[in-house]
């Protein structure tokens, strides 16, 4: 048989079974992606754990998370995003919370009994202070008067009557705008409905000041702190964190009277720095199973973060499985943790790292 006749008729065999099975080919077909995910079987049995894991006796693992981006246009700035077992989040940007984030919000509560919470902070608001009181500087001297002068009118000193002298203290104006402050932030938890509030005291301490500097200080201090106690009286079924210098407190009754306490070890490079501002709260009498470390995940650049050559997650998460001398330590808190998202392996690697070391699963 000729070999150009057999090569002839075997390309057009294959030609007309290519054509037969274009149809085939080109057809268009919706991707099936409801295979992709549990039923919804499934998905309720798994929901179901992990509210009962939440209710369990466990070591907390909480994350604070940055939610001041209100149009997100990547996954991590979505509070849904979070791992299922972080047991509380709070949310650096409190008020003015958009339709999404409630929404978010609503769907984690119901699914895995997630808790929210607001938070205040002592130097932020005092901070606050500072600015107003710079910015109202050029208006004080706008009449012409050199800065730091005073005009002297109708034979009147300013040591006269009517103006304080030279012993007189002025009169401290933060306590009043730091109460009302303070009553602002704590309104924000039955304005939007949190599960309760977190409050960082990060004042000066009072040893080694004069006699006029310690009443001012305490003054500021009960301004911030009072009304957390009035607030705590009238919301007793709500969750209070109190983090920060609590050990510089002689008043124990609020910190007695909260349900944790957090030993902020966010600035710290080392395991060992961050544990003794644990010890620091042990030492003065709290509880271990009371008190939650808190350190940082790395920042937006990617600094910070890490512990010598490991990340400050796991580390922690490995150390607060050791013994404490006062019992089983609280857990930890992870602040910015929307920063540990990106991974080219698992999303959240290093938090569900730390979730997975305190309490191992296989889901988290």
């Amino acid at each position: 048989m000729n070999l150009k006749y057999i090569i002839s008729q075997t390309l057009l065999l294959a030609v007309t079974v290519a054509l037969s099975a274009c149809d085939d080919w080109t057809e268009i077909r919706p991707l099936d992606t409801g295979s992709q995910r549990p039923d919804a079987a499934t998905e309720a049995m798994y929901e179901a754990a992990v509210r009962e894991f939440r209710a369990s006796d466990h070591q907390l693992v909480l994350g604070r998370f940055d939610n001041s981006v209100k149009m997100p246009s990547l996954r991590p700035q979505h509070i849904d995003a979070l791992p299922d077992s972080i047991d509380m989040v709070i949310l650096a940007r409190p008020d003015s919370l958009c339709e999404r984030e409630l929404d978010e919000m609503r769907e984690m509560r119901e699914a895995y009994a997630t808790k929210y919470l607001c938070e205040v902070t002592y130097s932020y608001v005092e901070a606050l202070w500072n600015d107003s009181q710079a910015a109202e500087e050029p208006e004080e001297n706008a009449g012409g008067e050199p800065d730091g002068e005073t005009s002297v009118a109708d034979g009147e000193s300013g040591g006269g009557e009517g103006g304080p002298t030279a012993d007189e203290p002025q009169t401290d104006g933060f306590p009043a705008f730091c109460a009302e402050y303070v009553d602002y932030a704590l309104g924000l938890c039955d304005k939007w409905g949190y599960d309760g509030v977190v409050v960082w005291f990060d004042g000066p301490s009072l040893d080694f000041v004069g006699e006029a500097e310690r009443a001012r200080l305490e003054a500021r201090r009960e301004a911030f702190l009072g009304p957390v106690a009035r607030w705590r009286e009238g919301h007793a079924a709500k969750l209070l964190l109190l983090g920060g210098s609590l050990d510089l407190l002689d008043d124990r009754t609020l910190t007695d009277g909260c349900d944790y306490l957090l030993a902020d070890g966010r600035g710290a490079s080392a395991m060992g720095s961050a544990a003794e501002t644990f010890f620091r709260l042990e030492n003065a009498g709290f509880t271990a199973d009371r008190i939650l470390l808190a350190v940082s995940a790395p920042d937006a650049l990617g600094a910070g973060g890490e512990f010598g050559s490991q990340s400050a997650l796991t580390a922690t998460a490995e150390w607060l499985l050791e013994p404490s001398r006062t019992g089983r330590k609280g857990g930890m808190l992870i602040d910015n943790i929307q920063n540990d998202y990106f991974d080219t392996g698992l999303i959240f690697r290093n938090t569900r790292k730390a979730i997975d070391i305190l309490n191992p699963s296989p889901n988290n």
